[in-house]
């Protein structure tokens, strides 16, 4: 078990599946990369969903369609991306889920 951080906001993580555990960039909560869809910058700079978790480059990871909403709100693909991102299109990504 982890320690828990005396820091404000950090919460020790309950999650007992094994494997890496990542963070949705939409709401913060954290769970097992197997039940996040992941997404990184393509090929032409746009951001693309990458559900086999294949393609090179850093990955944000986003729960479900209301975490993409809150992303695009507060722009955390263009922080999580370091600024390599192109235009975010709200549509094309909106079109991943389906």
């Amino acid at each position: 078990m982890r320690r828990a951080t005396k820091r404000p906001g950090i919460h020790p993580i309950e999650i007992t599946t094994s494997g890496p555990v990542r963070t949705c960039v939409g709401c913060g909560s954290r769970k097992a990369q197997a039940e996040l869809t992941r997404f990184v910058v393509g090929p032409q700079g746009g951001v693309v969903a990458d559900r086999r978790r294949r393609l090179p480059g850093r990955g944000a990871y986003l729960c479900g369609a209301g975490c993409l909403t809150a992303a695009l709100k507060r722009k955390a693909l263009g922080r999580a991306f370091r600024g390599k991102a192109g235009q975010v299109d709200p549509l094309q990504l909106g079109q991943a889920w389906e």
